[in-house]
Order: structure tokens, then C-alpha cells, then sequence
């Protein structure tokens, strides 16, 4: 259950774990448990106001896309509080290491496995009807075998073809940008796992759009 008590989340006490543009998140207690807080910042170049009615609505569209990819059957973090007033989001710390600080230690043939099951929880994501928006190897946390996806802030609903493809091109020029010792084999396995889960029809599909985008981005930067 979701609580909105006013200023639950105010003034955070805590570790820093990022700092970004839009949100702050902090690695803190709550109610005994240790937690992560995303808070989202307010931004004084918009009128209050509408910030704080942005800000609202991004920490709901946020929890909502959390909660649909968990029914998808992919790991998320648990949710345990959600402030709206301080547009604040009370998460299960995630234990374990980023995909992208295993994958910069790991050997190429050690990437197989965690790659295809990379691979098989976008498919299920896209399978659900919605992208994530902003899958890179450091929004994916390995736990004990299991890969937890983070970060759904710019994730929303869609089943169209171009916006699954868009997932696709931020993974595969992650892989091949941040990860080239081991790209080839990870990309391999990446697009098993996820035509396993997807079947092949739809892998066929969205593949295809994937080279039309990158066909799209070669001509714009000729141009």
C-alpha cells in the first residue's frame, strides 16, 4: 500500500548514492528496513506550482511503470512508501553489482548467461506493453543470480514496434560503446535471450526496425 503522509521523506538522512538533474537518490533507513530514496528535486526555473504537480506526477507514473513490470515477471525493487507532497520514492535497497561493473571484470565467455537473461527481461517487458526508456548496463543490478531492472523514470506504456527498437539501440550501443571486450558475445546472447522470451516473429520485427533506426542515424549525421 502506498502512504502520502506530508513530508515523510523530507530532509533524508543518509548516504548519496547520485545525484541527478531531475532526482536525488539516497541510500537511508526506513522504519528499520534500509532503503533507497529517490527524491525528486525541485526545480526553480519552473513556476512552483506546476513543479510540484510535475514532480507528482512523474513519482506516480514512476511507481505505476514499477509496478507493471513486476507483474510482468520481471525483478524490480519492492516499493515501500510513496510521498507524494515531497515527490519521494521509499525503495528495497538492491544488494549486488551493476552489469556494468561485472561485464568491465568479467571474461567474454563468462558473459553468456547474465546477458541472455538481460535479454529475456526486456522481452518481457516489451512483451507486457511498455519500454523502459533508459536501459543501459547500469540500470541492471545482479543479485544472486537474478538481474533486478532500476531506474523506470522514463519508461511508459506502448507496444509499438519503434519504441521496443529504441530499447534495443540504447542496449546494443551500451554494449558496444561501454563494453567492447566483451560486446560480441554479450550482443549475441543479449538478442538469444530475448528472442527466446519473445519469439521469433517478434524478435524478426523488432530487429528489423533496430537496422531502420541506425539506418535513420547514418544518414542524419552524413547529412
Amino acid at each position: 500500500m502506498w502512504l502520502t503522509s506530508p513530508g515523510a521523506a523530507e530532509g533524508v538522512p543518509g548516504r548519496l548514492l547520485y545525484r541527478g538533474a531531475e532526482a536525488d537518490v539516497v541510500l537511508g533507513d526506513w522504519q528499520g528496513l534500509q532503503a533507497v530514496f529517490k527524491v525528486r528535486k525541485p526545480l526553480t526555473y519552473r513556476l512552483a506550482s506546476l513543479d510540484q504537480e510535475i514532480r507528482r506526477q512523474r513519482t506516480v507514473h514512476e511507481a505505476e511503470m514499477i509496478r507493471h513490470a513486476k507483474r510482468a515477471g520481471v525483478a524490480t525493487p519492492f516499493l515501500y512508501h510513496l510521498d507524494l507532497p515531497a515527490s519521494t520514492m521509499v525503495m528495497e535497497y538492491i544488494g549486488g553489482e551493476m552489469l556494468r561493473d561485472l561485464a568491465g571484470c568479467m571474461a567474454e565467455k563468462d558473459a553468456e548467461g547474465p546477458f541472455f537473461k538481460f535479454g529475456e527481461g526486456v522481452a518481457r517487458l516489451h512483451a507486457s506493453g511498455m519500454m523502459h526508456g533508459d536501459l543501459t548496463t547500469a540500470n541492471v543490478v545482479s543479485r544472486e543470480g537474478t538481474l533486478v531492472f532500476l531506474d523506470f523514470g522514463l519508461a511508459h506504456r506502448t507496444s509499438r514496434l519503434e519504441d521496443h527498437a529504441v530499447d534495443l539501440r540504447l542496449i546494443k550501443e551500451t554494449i558496444v560503446g561501454a563494453h567492447p571486450g566483451i560486446s560480441r558475445t554479450a550482443l549475441d546472447a543479449f538478442f538469444r535471450g530475448y528472442e527466446a522470451r519473445a519469439g521469433a516473429p517478434k524478435f524478426r520485427r523488432v530487429r528489423s526496425q533496430l537496422r531502420n533506426i541506425e539506418r535513420r542515424g547514418r544518414y542524419a549525421r552524413v547529412a
